[in-house]
């Protein structure tokens, strides 16, 4: 090999960025020589004509001294011509008509050095052994350039980290690692690096991320980077601690080790930062719209993944594949079959828990809504002995069974057979449960209805805008046209997560609910509703009859036809209108509740969210913003369609006919029956209807048809009529709701005084919190004594007391409604009353007095306030 090519082979290549500061370097000290002569391996792969800084630049990789005389000779009309040369020796003449009459080096490091504005280069860098580090800086140099140091010096640290960013795409830590892993373009691009520089940067990388770097590179090399993150995925749970005995999960280790790693075994520190960081990378590209998909499709191959390594059966233990959620959910299944509740809610805890769960809530709706109907069926039934207590437990319980028993009925359980033997076991033993609760109600409608119809007990259809509208200020009524007490229940939480109102009511205990006219059909039921007296109608007398309802007051009535807005609004003005005028009483009538009744709502499923309600977010949003005081209310209620055999008999209606009586029916007469002379035949069994099969039915005597929900939202508390109570938005739900199935066989309780029974037991527990009780001893150390220094306006120590000694006998927790009455608090003041006390107990930052369950429940850690306050004697 000649002397020219060895020479060559040792010096450096120039590159567009050692050109571009060759020639600004010239351009700046005014040389009026316009050749430049770089001392550098004689090859050139980019465009032979750069422009650079406005001028057009020539450049010439030249061999020998004849190819850089041939190349002067020929030059062309370009601004600045540039020679990369090996040769030494040019000889006087050449040199005199070159800029600064010299061939410049190309020093590496140097341009390092220009290209971050460094004074100084760290030591390190200039070594022999990072020559691959100042080339591949001067390759991978950005248009814009490296980002300025302002005369600092270059650290080796800096160097490489700049240097790692630009190859890898971010800043360097393990989640960035594996996502440059994923990304099959940018790992060729890495493949064909000078190896010097892979190696470089793998050495560092390692030294600096540790074990994660490591095991990344090893798969890159074996060709599996792609499958870096849901390899992490799989390893999570072939080598968890749940795992660590199961032989299925030993062999399947042995598997992964030969095939991905050449049958070297990992640390177990590798492995579990390794999967740690993937669990985490895939939990962040899941909670991102951008990179969703990418995070099911890494979970997707995970789970052929774990099938290839013969690992299926581990699924369960994953809290990201969906084979791990739909095994939880089969988990939950046994559970349900067998009827193990303490095991149902330890299952039910993990499928929420799985981070598919945000993703597939529909499947997480219906196994809670499961298992609340199993703690319903362990509880024991309600039958008060008059019908107006029947229909609030069915405004606060039954409703939401109902609610409940729709999601069971007919989900999706393709992917898990467990379920549906589960849910339908849950379904026909709470249908059966619900039928004999509709038998009592229906029976206790007919001996009302036959005794007169007593209006002093309860609100009926046509007294309730006089009774709980009247008295409010710049009322809105919103009737919502068959909606259930199931439906009135979830479209509340929706409102009250919306908006900034005020929930209240006429009644200290809770909602109250309301009676339809007989029977439950629409014009008998909303033509009372809103003309306020008994009456048959449509919207001819239903227009009249509510503005008769308001003598000396303006009043406004809309009907479906008159809501929708011109092109370009949802709204139509004289609707917008009349909300803004709160000096005006105005009435809405929405029907989608009753329109679906005859085809299903349009997505198929069984519960009413607030936006499935056409036009309702409107009408709220525009009550709102006028400060309106809004009741939300319905005519009726409905039942849905059952797959049972049809009734024998016809008639022009589905749920009411004349003539007697028979098997699942009653016959209901009296002052409120407005058809058929007053007498009809109404069947209270949910599966008797007269017509053809429609979505649902109304016009029965069942309390899911007959019970009239009413909600009333005010825009705050100085809205509230005096002696109306403010409520709680926890303390709606019944305590099966949220809370877990009871252990043991309950005792029957006279159900109109359950709730006060269990409010009075806690009193009655608290009362003996005297002497050595855990919160007289709590209320009386010195640590408590000193917290009561800090805290203003703090709650009396008494309280605290039956606080404490209320919840440690609860077990830790109880609903917010139980503690309130324990500390003489309405149960809506609860919130604020929980935090003055928790500012009490909550020492050093521990929550040792907390709310949960959405603020329905209130947690004690009674083990954390012993230590606190007592030392840990207990």
């Amino acid at each position: 090999m000649d002397t020219v090519k060895v020479q060559s082979l040792q010096l450096p290549q120039a590159s567009r960025a050692v050109v571009e500061q060759a020639v600004r370097r010239t351009v700046a000290r005014q040389d009026p020589e316009r050749i430049i002569a770089l001392r550098a391996a004689p090859e050139w792969r980019d465009a032979p004509f750069l422009p650079i800084d406005g001028h057009r630049v020539e450049v010439r990789a030249c061999g020998t001294v004849l190819a850089v005389l041939d190349a002067v000779a020929s030059r062309t009309d370009a601004d600045y011509l540039v020679l990369l040369t090996p040769c030494e020796d040019l000889g006087d003449s050449l040199l005199a008509r070159i800029a600064e009459h010299e061939l410049r080096p190309v020093n590496r490091f140097d341009l390092v050095r220009e290209a971050f504005g460094a004074r100084l280069v760290d030591p390190r860098l200039s070594s022999r052994d990072r020559v691959w580090l100042a080339e591949a800086l001067i390759d991978a140099q950005p248009p814009g350039g490296w980002p300025k140091l302002g005369g600092g010096v270059l650290t080796l640290e800096t160097a490489v980290r700049t240097l790692a960013s630009a190859r890898f795409h971010g800043e360097m830590d393990a989640a960035t690692l594996l996502a440059w892993a994923s990304r099959p373009v940018d790992v060729a691009r890495f493949q064909v690096l000078p190896d010097a520089e892979r190696a470089g940067l793998r050495d560092w990388l390692e030294s600096e991320i540790g074990p994660v770097a490591s095991v990344v590179f090893r798969l890159t090399s074996a060709g599996h980077a792609a499958d870096a993150v849901p390899l992490g995925l799989v390893t999570a749970v072939v080598f968890s601690d749940r795992a660590a005995r199961k032989q299925t999960a030993l062999q399947a280790r042995v598997r992964i080790e030969e095939r991905f790693f050449g049958g070297s075994r990992l640390s177990a520190q590798a492995i579990r930062q390794f999967s740690e960081t993937a669990e985490s990378l895939w939990t962040r590209w899941l909670s991102d719209p951008a990179t969703a998909q990418q995070a099911i499709g890494a979970a997707a191959r995970a789970e052929q993944l774990l099938a290839e390594v013969q690992a299926e059966s581990l699924a369960d233990l994953s809290d990201a594949l969906t084979l791990g959620f739909d095994a939880r959910l089969n988990a939950l299944g046994d559970a349900l079959v067998t009827r193990d509740f303490a095991e149902a809610e330890r299952a039910l805890t993990l499928v929420r828990e799985h981070r598919m769960s945000a993703r597939r809530t529909e499947e997480t709706r219906i196994a809670e809504m499961a298992v609340r109907l199993a703690r319903w069926l362990a509880a024991p039934l309600q039958t008060p002995p008059v019908l107006g207590a029947l229909a609030t437990v069915h405004l606060r319980e039954w409703g939401w069974v109902d609610r409940a028993i729709a999601a069971v009925q007919h989900p999706d359980t393709a992917r898990t057979p467990r379920l549906q033997e589960a849910y339908g076991a849950l379904y026909r033993d709470a249908r059966a449960r619900r039928t004999e609760l509709d038998k009592v109600f229906a029976d206790r409608l007919a001996a009302w209805t036959a005794s007169g119809s007593d209006p002093d007990e309860l609100v009926l259809a046509e007294n309730l805008l006089d009774r709980v509208v009247r008295p409010l200020s710049a009322p809105l009524v919103v009737v919502l046209d068959g909606m259930s007490a199931a439906v009135a229940a979830e479209l509340a939480e929706g409102i009250l997560g919306t908006w900034g109102w005020v929930e209240i009511g006429r009644r200290k205990d809770g909602r109250e609910p309301a009676l339809a006219v007989i029977p439950s059909m629409t014009r008998f039921s909303r033509t009372s509703l809103l003309c306020g007296r008994l009456q048959e109608g449509t919207q001819r007398e239903e227009v009249p009859g509510f503005r008769a309802m308001w003598p000396g007051r303006r009043s406004a009535l809309f009907h479906k036809g008159d809501l929708p807005g011109d092109a370009g609004a949802k709204l139509d003005d004289e609707v917008l209108a009349a909300i803004a005028d709160t000096s005006t009483v105005v009435g809405i009538v929405l029907n989608a509740v009753d329109d679906a009744l005859d085809k299903g709502p349009r997505d198929g499923r069984d519960s009413w969210s607030l936006h499935e309600v056409a036009y309702l977010p409107q009408v709220l949003a525009a009550a709102w913003s006028a400060g309106r005081s809004v009741v939300l209310t319905s005519d009726h209620g409905h039942v849905l369609h059952r797959d049972a055999p049809v009734a024998a008999e016809r008639s022009a209606s589905a749920r009411y006919r004349s003539g007697t009586a028979g098997e699942g029916e009653v016959l209901l007469r009296g002052p409120r029956v407005l058809a058929e002379d007053g007498e009809v035949v109404a069947p209270w069994d949910e599966s008797i209807r007269y017509t053809a099969k429609h979505a649902g039915y109304h016009g029965g005597a069942s309390p899911a048809e007959m019970v009239i929900p009413i909600l009333v939202f005010v825009p705050g508390e100085r809205y509230c009529p005096s002696g109306w109570q403010v409520f709680d938005p926890a303390q709606h739900a019944p305590a099966w709701w949220n809370g877990p199935v009871l252990t043991e066989a309950p005792t029957v309780v006279a159900p109109r005084k359950q709730a006060a029974k269990r409010q009075e037991e806690a009193l009655f527990t608290a009362a003996e919190a005297v002497g050595d009780s855990l919160g007289r001893r709590v209320v009386e150390s010195a640590v408590f004594e000193e917290q009561r220094g800090f805290v203003r306006n703090a709650p009396a120590s008494d309280q605290i007391a039956r606080l404490v000694d209320g919840l440690a006998a609860a077990g830790g927790k109880m609903p917010v409604s139980a503690a309130a009455a324990l500390v003489d608090q309405p149960p809506a003041r609860m919130r604020g009353y929980v935090s003055q006390a928790s500012r009490l107990l909550n020492l050093e930052g521990y929550g040792v007095l907390t709310l949960t369950d959405g603020d329905r429940t209130v947690a004690l850690d009674v083990s954390t306030l012993k230590l606190q306050f007592l030392g840990g004697n207990g």
